[in-house]
């Protein structure tokens, strides 16, 4: 058989062989992210091409086409960037080279654009994610939304009939990723509190969790941040409680601001609620601020105020474990603060809510008469008539918010009672206070989060216009997987949130901020009384 036959015969099979075994893009899946985004937010994922890509050989990335359909207005937006994930962590826009790729960027069209890529397909990448940058002047509301085309790699050209899948993300005036898992070294954080201090920065408490997501006894650190640009940015972590291994950590704080101006800060540290008695009763804690956030006064252990051995009534003396309902504290018109308790009592099945108070600012602590028999985390606000509305958990795996008033301060409490409107998973949420024609302003109105749902997803905001009787108002404001929330008021009127959101693997710490008109679809707007300053 003639040499240069079969010489070219090798040569074919050799480029057929390498040929077969290019990586080629199979069976692409295209997938919308419809969580909120936020102005100033950068690196906002669009789109995510999930890959089932088949061969070895790696090859050239040459170019992306898609289209801007679905967005509102693409002034919103400052440009388009185009990662590459070959790895198993997940996308953190704050951060996106240290586990991506950038393939390429483009500015915004009306018309269809060609993005031209700069990198290599292989049998590892996994995702590839389309993200916006969104300028710091969009408009709150618009949508922000995105459509493939086609993806091309080496000599294969894909094209996708499914490049446009349903939703598009909403844009807020803030959407902050606080805490993500093993940020500071930590493996998990939870338990979100918020306040705004008299200077008007944000501050909030978050369980530092630092090898898994369980409660107490585990070992856990009380920490805070504080921010002054309306959540856009925070600060490093302070340590206000640190633990020191299992059964000596600390969590589920309690933030409220005095009158004075001053943070006080309760929480629970030790045994943990199950494994807590009377005689080696669950922990708890104050700490106060005096600097707005900045700096905290160590742990006080204020145990023998409230219950265990150490307490004179001869009733709490018994009481077996307790912990604080964590999140948003109260601080009447009086100047009283005031929290909730959960309790574990003896000879009693399940857990049992009172309000713990004090009339100086936290260093001395009272506890009411039973507030809700089966209740669990709960929060209250001052009516404007004086009276305390307490808001709690329910105890089974979903159903109604339960409540309760107190017509003398928070010491004894009137009957058990439920909110038809709100619903939802069984879970801590939040009520505070956003208006009171007491303060001047034209309407009373009165704010509750809660999963809106059968499982911890779709944490919504209710508005009530008549101080907790009925809620009309009610909106989606995290639309996946959510749980504890906690509200804040900012001095311009907005409304701020810090919870947890996006439990891929642990849950992840996000702070939003939005005004009344979003909340209420432009029917109600935050008006400033004549003559009173923000």
């Amino acid at each position: 058989m003639n040499k240069n036959y079969l010489f070219t015969i090798a040569i074919l099979l050799s480029f057929h062989s390498v040929f077969a075994l290019e990586v080629k893009i199979s069976s692409p899946t295209v997938i919308q992210d419809n969580n909120y985004s936020a102005r100033g937010n950068n690196n906002e994922e669009i789109l995510i091409i999930k890959l089932a890509a088949t061969g070895s050989n790696p090859v050239e990335l040459s170019s992306l086409k898609m289209n801007m359909n679905g967005t509102t207005n693409i002034k919103d937006v400052a440009q388009i960037l185009i990662y590459q994930k070959n790895t198993k962590e997940q996308f953190d826009p704050r951060n996106p080279l240290k586990s991506s790729v950038l393939l390429g960027k483009a500015k915004p069209s009306k018309r269809d654009i060609v993005i031209p890529l700069q990198g290599k397909l292989t049998s590892d990448t996994t995702c590839i994610y389309i993200t916006y940058d969104v300028k710091e002047k969009a408009s709150e509301g618009n949508k922000l939304d995105a459509s493939v085309i086609s993806l091309t790699a080496g000599m294969n050209t894909h094209f996708f009939t499914a490049g446009n899948p349903e939703g598009a993300r909403e844009i807020l005036l803030r959407r902050t990723l606080v805490y993500a898992p093993n940020d500071y070294g930590s493996k998990n954080y939870r338990i979100p509190a918020i306040t705004t201090a008299k200077d008007g920065s944000l501050v909030i408490l978050t369980d530092k969790r630092k090898f898994n997501s369980t409660d107490l006894p585990e070992d856990i650190d009380v920490v805070a941040n504080r921010s002054t640009d309306g959540g856009k940015t925070w600060s490093e972590p302070v340590t206000v409680a640190e633990g020191k291994g299992r059964g000596k950590g600390f969590g589920d704080a309690l933030i409220m601001k005095a009158k004075s101006g001053k943070l006080v800060a309760l929480y629970v540290g030790g045994t943990g609620l199950w494994g807590s008695t009377a005689d080696n009763p669950q922990r708890t804690y104050v700490s106060k601020s005096t600097d707005n956030g900045i700096t905290w006064s160590a742990p006080r252990d204020i145990t023998y105020q409230i219950y265990g051995y150490e307490n004179s009534d001869p009733v709490r003396s018994k009481w077996m474990s307790l912990f604080f309902g964590s999140g948003h504290g109260l601080c009447t018109r009086s100047g009283r603060l005031m929290g909730v308790l959960v309790v574990r009592e003896p000879g009693k099945n399940g857990l049992h809510n009172y309000a713990v108070y004090s009339d100086d600012e936290g260093e001395n602590w009272k506890v009411s008469e039973t507030a809700i028999v089966n209740g669990d985390e709960a929060k209250v606000i001052e009516l404007n008539n004086g009276d305390i509305l307490m808001s709690s958990r329910q105890p089974e795996s979903y159903g109604n918010r339960l409540w309760a008033v107190s017509s003398d301060g928070g010491i004894t409490w009137g009957t058990r009672n439920t909110w038809s409107e709100i619903w939802g998973a069984r879970c801590d949420a939040d009520i505070v206070r956003l208006t009171s024609t007491l303060d001047g302003f034209e309407k009373d109105r009165i704010l509750h989060t809660m999963p809106n749902d059968k499982s911890r997803r779709n944490v919504t905001m209710w508005m009530s216009y008549d101080e907790g009787k009925t809620w009309p108002v009610k909106k989606t404001i995290a639309p996946n997987t959510s749980a504890y929330s906690s509200i804040t008021i900012l001095p311009d009127g907005t409304i701020g949130v810090y919870l947890e959101e996006d439990e891929q693997s642990s849950y992840k710490m996000y702070y939003i901020n939005f005004s009344l008109n979003w909340l209420t679809g432009g029917k109600d707007k935050y008006i400033l009384p004549k003559g009173k300053k923000r």
